[in-house]
């Protein structure tokens, strides 16, 4: 699959979890398949984001793009180790990247796959669309590790189809798999621009206590 940052995660513990679809067939389903590893991308994701510990990152103290600028020295002054970055859309710009994932041929979705690699340092990074940011922010999520075990999630799926319906014109497809709590460490990293967010606040106390003064 090529999927690492989902595929090798050190196991903790596990709960069970199941991925569901109405279909008109009986058939098994490529695609349903697919759904279910999606979903299990989903609920990962979610894992993660709930273990995170919160940084904000300067956007005045970003210089350069990419490979010729000194985002990865401010998260290491961090002291945070990423093997793995996860941005949205509008978080490309920091890493130079324009690409959207056009020539995919895939039978996963694009954003299951890197946007650019870092061999030097060892970092991949990832254009998600759950990434959730303020408009006036740009979220990071850096990873140590694997956040999913897929290589034993699918060794122990169970998909079953059964009639939904009496007239056998609706299947319900459910995939029954664990989902893993794994050994990994995670942050959320937001980049703000401190000096207009202090300007603001600054103003704002001041024209308060104006209006005070004036009353």
């Amino acid at each position: 699959m090529n999927i690492s940052y989902l595929y090798n995660g050190d196991v903790i513990s596990s709960i069970d979890s199941q991925y569901t679809e109405i279909k008109n067939s009986p058939l098994t389903s490529p695609s349903f398949i697919i759904n279910s590893i999606v979903n299990i991308y989903q609920e990962s994701f979610d894992i993660m984001i709930n273990k995170c510990k919160e940084f904000v990152i300067p956007e005045e103290s970003i210089v350069g793009l990419g490979k010729q600028g000194n985002l990865f020295d401010k998260i290491s002054e961090l002291g945070i180790k990423s093997n793995y970055i996860f941005c949205s859309d509008k978080g490309k710009k920091l890493f130079g990247v324009n690409n959207n994932f056009s020539t995919n041929t895939s039978a996963f979705p694009s954003y299951f796959y890197s946007i650019d690699k870092y061999i030097g340092i060892n970092v991949e990074v990832f254009c998600s669309p759950l990434v959730r940011e303020d408009e006036d922010e740009i979220v990071l999520y850096a990873v140590d590790n694997s956040i999913q075990s897929l290589v034993y999630s699918i060794q122990n799926m169970d998909y079953s189809i059964e009639a939904n319906d009496k007239d056998n014109l609706e299947w319900k497809h459910t995939m029954i798999y664990n989902l893993y709590d794994c050994r990994f460490n995670s942050y959320k990293l937001s980049i703000r621009n401190v000096s207009r967010l202090r300007h603001d606040k600054i103003n704002k106390i001041l024209n308060g206590n104006w209006f005070k003064f004036r009353l």
